[in-house]
C-alpha cells in the first residue's frame, strides 16, 4: 500500500512539474488557474509522500520493539 502511495505522490509531483513548465511563459487568468492547479497537485503529492514515508518510519520504529 505504501508503494502505491509513493507512486501516486511521484506521479502527482510529475504532473505538477509538467503543468508548470507548459504554462511558464503564459499570461492571463487561465495561466494563473493552471499554476494554482499545479500547486494543488504539489500539495497533494507531498501529502501522499510524507504520509507514506511517515508510516514507514513509524512501522520501523514500533516494529523493531521485539529486537530489544
Amino acid at each position: 500500500m505504501r508503494i502505491i502511495e509513493i507512486t501516486i505522490g511521484i506521479i502527482l509531483l510529475g504532473g505538477a512539474a509538467w503543468t508548470t513548465v507548459k504554462t511558464y511563459k503564459g499570461r492571463g487568468i487561465s495561466s494563473i488557474l493552471v499554476l494554482a492547479f499545479a500547486v494543488f497537485l504539489v500539495a497533494l503529492g507531498l501529502s501522499f509522500l510524507f504520509g507514506a514515508f511517515g508510516e514507514m518510519v513509524r512501522n520501523l520504529r514500533f516494529g523493531s520493539e521485539w529486537l530489544k
